[in-house]
């Protein structure tokens, strides 16, 4: 339904993987067939999601912190996040 606003809210993240530490906004929808309730632990344990979706993304390498990266949006396969944790919501 176009024009129709998403309920939710958003959450800023912190997202460790083996080569990367990420920071975004994840959107956390609320209600309707997903079940969702404004919790973040609810959008990480959605099988029937694979990927986290992120945007005003910055990333560095955890090798190399002086290699960082932006971007307004990214996604992050769920299989290769080791650590999230919510820095605001």
């Amino acid at each position: 339904m176009a024009g129709v606003p998403f309920e939710g809210k958003r959450v800023e993240v912190e997202i460790v993987t083996d080569t990367y530490k990420i920071r975004g906004t994840v959107f956390v929808p609320v209600g309707g067939k997903t079940g969702y309730h404004y919790r973040l632990s609810d959008l990480l344990n959605n099988r029937d999601q694979q990927f986290l979706v992120l945007t005003d993304v910055v990333a560095e390498s955890l090798s190399d912190p002086q290699q960082k990266w932006k971007a307004p949006f990214i996604s992050v396969n769920k299989n290769v996040v080791t650590m999230v944790r919510a820095i605001k919501e």
